[in-house]
């Protein structure tokens, strides 16, 4: 009797060990960085469970918030919506003795669906879910930039430079001259200007394919608005800086 309790307390003691708040989930795996389309916090409809995606190494995994522990599938990516690899079922909640089989995961926007296909068992168990966090996963991410992301941005800043100088040479003006620079700067602002009217399309597009109605556990709807006039000021100002050579691209700028 008194090892059975052993057991229990052992037991009781590794679940405590484990759990997380979904908050403590998020800064263990998910913080400071972007994330890919099925990292996040998401909740299986059908199961009520809360689970957290994360990447660790080249595979990733879930942490489930719902019973504490983590799950023993793992999965790779195949596309930005599509991953593939080993899931896991359980029955009875004997977490010691999973049964595994193929499982596939779709994402479209805040909805994903699961397909896992066991062994001998005739019929798919399919699961659907819905993203908790975060519900705007490109404003999320554009936070992050990464060295290919600054490096990116940096060629299409200068060659939106280069272009503005060139025409105004091919227009006459003096290289050097005050109007060579008022005719530099109006043509660098028309760019900016279509530069950030693209990405407000595209995030526009973005949010109308994403599910952004998803309800926190505050009872609240969340949504990160992408903000075009803070876009442009800052490549106004950093162009600026670079018309007027008080900066070099990629060194100082």
């Amino acid at each position: 009797m008194k090892k059975i309790l052993i057991i229990l307390v052992m037991l009781f003691w590794c679940n405590v060990g484990l759990a997380m708040s979904q908050q403590q989930a998020i800064d263990k795996h998910l913080s400071e960085r972007k994330l890919n389309s099925l990292e996040g916090v998401w909740s299986i409809v059908e199961t009520g469970q809360i689970v957290l995606f994360f990447k660790t190494g080249n595979t990733y995994q879930f942490y489930d918030l719902t019973y504490p522990r983590y799950d023993p599938g793992r999965f790779e990516k195949g596309s930005d919506n599509y991953y593939y690899g080993r899931g896991a079922v359980f029955y009875g909640y004997d977490w010691d003795n999973p049964i595994f089989g193929n499982q596939t995961i779709s994402i479209s926007g805040n909805s994903a669906y699961m397909n896992l296909v066991i062994p001998n068992q005739q019929q798919p168990i399919k699961w659907s879910m819905q993203r908790i966090w975060p519900t705007d996963l490109a404003s999320y991410n554009a936070k992050f930039k990464t060295k290919e992301d600054k490096q990116e941005e940096e060629k299409v800043l200068s060659a939106m430079v280069n272009d503005a100088k060139k025409t105004c040479k091919v227009l006459g003006f003096e290289d050097g001259s005050e109007k060579f620079a008022d005719c530099t700067l109006k043509l660098y602002t028309q760019k900016v200007d279509e530069l950030v009217a693209e990405r407000v399309a595209a995030n526009n597009r973005m949010t109308q394919g994403q599910t952004t109605t998803t309800t926190q556990s505050s009872g609240s709807n969340v949504t990160t608005i992408y903000d075009p006039v803070r876009d442009s000021k800052a490549l106004m100002q950093q162009g600026q800086k670079m018309l007027s050579g008080r900066c070099t691209l990629g060194v100082d700028c």
